[in-house]
């Protein structure tokens, strides 16, 4: 399943402090066409008893090398009284009727649903797979939003400067007049590509370094000062020693991430 726009912008608005409010309820919904990315293009089910299905997803668990959150139980729509057509798609809504569509997917196996046809949605067959550079504390907190529980925004972010991934075997610098620097992060904007974008909007300058920090392959997003989370981690194309004397620094608009 694919993130939509607007769950896109929630995403990337926790480095704005913006909380993403769980909804009370999340449901399964029917498409005959795709959705899209702004989730709003599809051509839901229509036919007399239908409504969207309330969906409890399980809580995130390891799927190849992302995480991953499913239907723990049986999705039993109401019988059609119509042949109604082929469902292509489904997507995840945050209300009953209206409201926002916050994940949406096309299904392995078109659904052709008849006169007298009960869809059925089997358990763990509604997964959302996530793969990417989000932390993995992050990435646990948006999914559980989906669970009933917040995910509270931070500001400023602060970025900081690993030796490799510190989710792995690198760690973050440290001594030497190190300290992460915090910056803001501008409005998120949708790209023609389908993901949202957004970009540091001060110059960012790191202290002069009083000794060799080491070889910097990673940078990395916190929610805090020192110690706290990592909002995300990402790779450097190209390794480089920082040496005493010297200081690391980005541009405005220069640290970009995206979400999709």
């Amino acid at each position: 399943m694919y993130a939509t726009n607007v769950f896109e912008n929630r995403m990337l608005n926790l480095m704005r402090g913006v909380t993403i409010e769980a909804p009370e309820q999340v449901y399964l919904a029917m498409f005959m066409s795709d959705p899209g990315d702004d989730g709003t293009d599809g051509y839901e089910v229509s036919y007399t008893g239908y409504s969207r299905m309330p969906i409890v997803f399980s809580a995130p668990a390891e799927y190849g090398t992302g995480l991953a959150i499913e239907n723990v139980e049986q999705i039993n729509f109401v019988e059609s009284p119509i042949n109604v057509g082929n469902v292509t798609h489904v997507g995840i809504m945050d209300s009953l009727n209206g409201g926002n569509m916050l994940l949406y997917g096309q299904l392995d196996t078109v659904l052709n649903i008849q006169k007298g046809v009960t869809p059925i949605f089997r358990p763990g067959s509604v997964r959302w797979i996530w793969t990417g550079n989000l932390g993995r504390y992050y990435r646990e907190a948006i999914m559980n939003t989906f669970r009933g529980t917040s995910c509270p925004g931070f500001t400023p972010p602060y970025i900081g400067f690993c030796n490799g991934d510190p989710e792995g075997a690198g760690a973050e610098f440290s001594g030497q007049n190190y300290e992460r620097i915090p910056f803001s992060m501008s409005v998120p904007s949708q790209q023609p590509n389908g993901t949202a974008m957004c970009q540091n909007v001060n110059e960012l300058i790191s202290n002069e370094a009083s000794g060799n920090w080491g070889t910097m392959s990673y940078v990395c997003i916190y929610d805090a000062p020192a110690n706290g989370q990592i909002y995300a981690v990402i790779p450097l194309g190209t390794s480089f020693v920082v040496s005493a004397q010297t200081s690391v620094g980005f541009h405005i608009g220069s640290l970009r991430f995206a979400v999709n």
